[in-house]
């Protein structure tokens, strides 16, 4: 953990922001310091389907849900959330400022015991 989805609307898939959106997040998550580089994954999805506020073609949208594993402080989880935020906006100041665009983000923590992994990034990633 933390796994990434963002989502967009299809009507922005072509904008620079957009294609360069995934490397924007996973580098905010690295930069928080708290999440471990072998567990980072960011899915990135266009959506086709959508309908964005008054229905207008040129209204677009970004959300990002990140989903964190328990055991971190509410401070450490907002200051995490915080700089995430910071960098998603910023990344997109230049896109909204050309279109209009909302822009949602949301992280959550992942509890209890039934939160099954395997992963052997870790050691692969040691070794190189």
């Amino acid at each position: 953990m933390p796994h990434a989805w963002i989502e967009y609307s299809k009507n922005i898939a072509n904008e620079a922001e957009v294609g360069s959106l995934g490397q924007c997040v996973h580098d905010a998550m690295m930069e928080t310091g708290i999440f471990p580089l072998a567990g980072i994954r960011v899915r990135i999805n266009r959506i086709d389907d959508y309908l964005v506020a008054d229905c207008k073609p040129e209204n677009a949208f970004v959300h990002l849900a990140i989903r964190i594993g328990e055991g971190r402080d509410m401070e450490t989880k907002t200051a995490a959330a915080d700089l995430i935020f910071e960098r998603l906006s910023a990344h997109l100041k230049p896109l909204a400022d050309r279109t209009p665009l909302a822009v949602a983000f949301e992280m959550q923590e992942i509890r209890g015991p039934h939160s099954y992994k395997m992963n052997n990034l870790h050691q692969h990633l040691a070794a190189n």
